[in-house]
């Protein structure tokens, strides 16, 4: 068969009879299992199949089978979805950016896949544990990690004179000292004073990330809290669980690149983020995969809710960073109708630096939820055209009348509305996978 005859079959030409443009510049790579090339019909097949899988991506406590599930960052997507666009889009060695990292899915997966990867994010929680999930640890690190497990089923309770802190003060410990919670804020308080004693910085961070997991599982979205012999119990498992995981990791990364590679993590938001020197070093990157904050939705991404809706700092704390900036300033002051057009402006700003280093064969990949389905839309869709971005819809991925690949989410419990009602939650439970380039 002809190319343009594959592309056709593929759901790829334009109504015209053209090929689409989808493809004009660069075919999705054949990917080749047996030496047998697997054509862009099947890529996309997969793309499509892996946005519309409702299986959950983590399930906390109970399981660590990927790097993923260091941390359940709010609002990620799926691994499955993340491999599959790069899969689709790219080819080994090609460079892959996400410039709205949260939970570094993507470059991860671009880790994995033998991709160079760049994420960037403006919230300190989500650069942490983006490196923490993509650095390398040599096995050294893992086993001084695996030794500390077999000491914290003795945790001190006690504090003593370290709850004297500057945590304190600054409000890091708000609601997780009270008579729930308090045994919980010191276990962490004792676990962290340990991992500050290990003796190298992969531990160190490894550590801080189990105790980081840990705490989630204790504390985030939880009506009761767990007893101290369960929380020990847990972050012995935790920390095994991720050494483990973390060799797995390496193992894997070294057999697909032959040395040791590691994503460039950046800890600047956008626009800022696209002049460091990294980025503008870098040859233009040939996939975009990213999901930006939402217009109108409010998403914790920068907090954890203790028992209901008492908010907490704590992470930041476990981690060793300082974060004082409000919601607004990790959503894009998104949260309510007052707020959209300052949210737009900010958009505006930080995708004419992402379209400033496009290049005509880059893709842009985004995955997107609208609290209101129509004029959101439409607006986030006339910026991207204002700024010289074209969208494509292949056949192929859609799954409604607009042409899109529409996809539903399972879990969404961290959503919580301004002024929701049943309509904005049952379309915000939906996203809608974009795909642009350049015009």
């Amino acid at each position: 068969m002809s190319s343009s005859g594959q592309l056709h079959k593929a759901g790829l030409s334009s109504q015209s009879g053209h090929e689409s443009p989808l493809l004009s510049l660069r075919t999705p790579p054949a990917v080749r299992t047996d030496s047998q090339p697997v054509p862009a019909q099947a890529l996309l097949s997969d793309l499509r199949q892996a946005a519309l899988d409702s299986s959950y991506i983590s399930l906390g406590g109970r399981r660590t089978a990927s790097v993923h599930e260091f941390y359940r960052y709010p609002a990620r997507f799926s691994p499955r979805l993340a491999r599959s666009a790069i899969e689709a889009f790219t080819n080994p060695r090609d460079l892959v950016l996400d410039p709205f990292a949260g939970g570094g899915t993507t470059v991860v997966e671009a880790q994995n896949l033998g991709r160079h990867g760049i994420a960037s994010d403006i919230n300190a929680l989500a650069t942490f544990v983006t490196r923490a999930k993509t650095t390398l640890y040599d096995e050294g690190a893992l086993d001084t990690l695996r030794r500390f497990a077999n000491e914290v089923h003795n945790l001190p309770l006690r504090a003593g004179r370290a709850l004297e802190s500057h945590w304190n003060e600054s409000g890091y410990w708000f609601n997780i000292s009270d008579k729930y919670s308090w045994r919980i804020r010191n276990l962490l308080l004792n676990g962290l004073r340990m991992v500050s004693n290990l003796e190298s910085d992969g531990a160190r961070l490894l550590g801080r990330c189990a105790l980081l997991r840990t705490g989630q599982w204790a504390l985030d979205m939880r009506r009761s809290i767990p007893r101290v012999a369960e929380f020990r119990a847990q972050l012995a498992r935790d920390i095994v669980s991720m050494a483990d995981v973390a060799s797995d990791h390496r193992e894997r990364v070294l057999a697909e690149w032959g040395r040791a590679e590691q994503p460039i993590v950046i800890d600047r938001g956008l626009p800022a983020s696209i002049d460091h020197p990294t980025v503008k070093s870098a040859k233009p990157p040939q996939l975009i995969l990213t999901s930006p904050p939402y217009p109108g939705v409010y998403v914790n991404y920068h907090r954890w809710k203790v028992r209901g809706r008492r908010e907490t700092p704590a992470p930041y704390w476990i981690i060793d960073q300082i974060d004082g900036h409000g919601m607004s300033h990790y959503t894009m002051s998104a949260r309510n109708r007052d707020s959209l057009r300052l949210y737009f402006i900010k958009l505006r700003a930080a995708y004419e630096a992402i379209v400033s280093i496009m290049s005509a064969g880059t893709w842009l990949i985004q995955i997107v939820g609208f609290k209101d389905g129509g004029s959101d839309m439409s607006d986030y869709l006339a910026l991207m055209h204002d700024l010289g971005l074209e969208e494509l819809k292949p056949p192929i991925l859609a799954t409604a009348d607009d042409g899109r690949l529409w996809r539903v989410v399972p879990g969404r419990r961290w959503w919580v509305m301004n002024g929701s009602n049943s309509q904005s939650e049952s379309q915000l439970s939906r996203e809608v996978v974009l795909v642009h380039r350049k015009r």
